[in-house]
């Protein structure tokens, strides 16, 4: 039986109670085991987790004290841009900030049974297209950062300090490349130079002298790592 872990904040305890056992019987019906963790603030569920949230999917409930749902998402969504995220609202109007944090999913209160388990199917349906995605964990600025291993294009040595490159950002940090590649071990990154660590899966061509990659730049390869790399690239990639 597969197992799930779901994540629920919300302050009202007897809204949880009813989220936790329509959740469990709807995942009981179609043979999935589900563990559910309750948090009833922002604040705590960021106590309990400060690096990585290490759920399936999240309900949030918008209307928290202090912190609200919205301002969890954000937060949430500067180290996880994939998880999926349930709303729980009775405001019409914070639908539309939603899809600004990539909300999944809303269930605008008062909702129905029907309504929970649409969600839930949804939600189970968007994560049979991604099971087989893989991805990469760093430690980034105090915080667990986590990337899809398709999107890092390299890693580079600036000084004292590492710049993790994908398709869209940068993440520079303090940090070792010996560090980095004990952590990195899939195969598909390798070096390219004593410098850079390219990730093959994005490498286009590889000459003696350059390695050019998928976003159109190009880095050096030394001599030394030539013949490597290029075994490496074509292992992975044909």
């Amino acid at each position: 039986m597969k197992q799930l872990r779901i994540g629920i904040c919300e302050d009202d305890e007897t809204q949880c109670r009813y989220l936790q056992q329509e959740i469990e019987q709807y995942y009981g019906k179609i043979g999935m085991w589900v563990e559910i963790e309750v948090f009833q603030s922002a604040e705590a569920l960021l106590f309990h987790y400060p690096l990585d949230l290490p759920f399936h999917c999240l309900l949030l409930d918008i209307g928290l004290k202090k912190m609200d749902g919205m301002d969890l998402a954000k937060r949430i969504r500067e180290r996880d841009r994939e998880m999926p995220i349930i709303f729980i609202t009775g405001d019409r109007e914070s639908v539309f900030d939603g899809y600004k944090v990539g909300a999944a999913r809303y269930l605008l209160k008062p909702y129905e049974k029907e309504d929970l388990e649409e969600a839930l199917f949804c939600i189970r349906e968007m994560g049979n297209e991604k099971e087989t995605e893989e991805y990469i964990g760093f430690r980034y600025q105090g915080e667990y950062m986590k990337l899809k291993k398709s999107e890092i294009l390299l890693a580079e040595v600036q000084g004292h300090y590492l710049c993790v490159k994908t398709r869209e950002k940068e993440y520079t940090y303090k940090g070792s490349m010996k560090q980095l590649c004990q952590e990195w071990t899939e195969e598909c990154f390798c070096m390219a130079n004593r410098s850079v660590l390219v990730n093959v899966l994005n490498v286009e061509k590889i000459t003696r002298t350059e390695c050019y990659l998928t976003d159109g730049s190009m880095v050096s390869v030394s001599r030394g790592c030539y013949q490597n790399l290029n075994q490496v690239f074509l292992r992975c990639c044909f």
